[in-house]
């Protein structure tokens, strides 16, 4: 008689084979844990079998984590995705979000309890996924325009995005964070493409509530800053779509807009993707309290919206 496990998958991969024992040890009294060194190997895995979370080390000498984790996304989309790295790589942190589209970014050595209670989400969310039985697929939902805020200093930001979604979206220009917010708490945005360096400050805090408050939303940073750790924040806490350098390169630009904008169809037609953008909070006090007060700016713009527009004649 063939004995099926009723607990949920997870694939690990990593070229030591100490860090998977661990890993199973910490794992297997929950999950169904199956191991490789072998990315390749991974990938054979994910097409015969139905796995719900896959974590993978970065640097491997078969195949990289994110060069596994762009190559999981297609062949097996509703598999939450986790890259875990003991490096401070710019560049790999920058794929995974554009290439890998995953859903958190853990630094090594991490500790139990954390790394536990994020596969557990992770799980939790493929679990839900896979009972909807949702899938990578175009939509038959009209393709309605809808409005992007382009937030950077720089107009020629403005003017690519505006000719690149030519008359099919509105595409609305804002150069500060205060303005942005203001239009935000009145006007539906699906797509925000910001830099993170603004007249009025850093805006990764900002971006990092706007995905609290509007879970729909979906972030393209558009910058020449470039950080293993801010980019990692912006994974894990505002879970950014696409991250994009500066100078401009219009073709990147303009892919990254398409998928962006379908990915947006994809959430409002099927509301169940919306747990697969589930944000980690923060620990940091001041962000903490930073965020609180956008938050608190937004509430008190939207409550003053409403009044004007209750106010206005019939």
């Amino acid at each position: 008689m063939t004995i099926v496990s009723s607990k949920a998958k997870v694939l690990l991969v990593d070229d030591e084979e100490r860090i998977l024992r661990t890993l199973g040890m910490l794992l297997r009294m929950h999950y169904d844990v199956i191991a490789t060194t072998d990315g390749h190997e991974a990938l054979r895995i994910l097409q015969r079998e139905r796995i719900h979370l896959l974590i993978s080390d970065q640097r491997m000498p078969i195949m990289t984590g994110t060069q596994l984790l762009r190559q999981a996304k297609q062949v097996s989309p509703n598999t939450m995705r986790i890259l875990l790295t003991g490096y401070a790589d710019v560049d790999a942190a920058v794929d995974a979000v554009n290439e890998g589209e995953i859903f958190r970014y853990i630094n090594k050595p991490w500790g139990p309890k954390e790394l536990r209670d994020t596969i557990g989400e992770a799980v939790g969310i493929a679990l839900k996924l896979e009972q909807a039985q949702v899938v990578k697929a175009a939509l038959d939902a009209p393709k309605v325009g809808l409005t992007c805020l382009v937030l950077d200093e720089d107009v020629e930001v403005f003017e690519a995005v505006k000719e690149l979604l030519g008359d099919r979206h509105q595409v609305v220009w804002r150069t500060t964070m205060a303005s942005a917010l203001t239009l935000l708490a009145t006007h539906q945005v699906a797509i925000l493409v910001s830099e993170l360096q603004l007249a009025d400050g850093d805006a990764s805090v900002m971006i990092k509530t706007l995905k609290q408050e509007y879970p729909e939303l979906q972030t393209i940073v558009h910058t020449s800053f470039k950080d293993t750790m801010r980019v990692a924040s912006l994974i894990n806490q505002a879970q950014v779509y696409r991250y994009l350098p500066k100078p401009l390169r219009k073709g990147l630009l303009g892919k990254s807009l398409e998928s962006t904008i379908d990915r947006y169809r994809q959430l409002q037609t099927m509301p169940v993707l919306r747990e697969a953008v589930t944000v980690a909070k923060t620990e940091n006090v001041e962000e903490k309290a930073a965020s609180n007060r956008i938050a608190d700016y937004l509430r008190r713009l939207r409550v003053k919206g409403m009044g004007m527009m209750a106010g206005s004649p019939a």
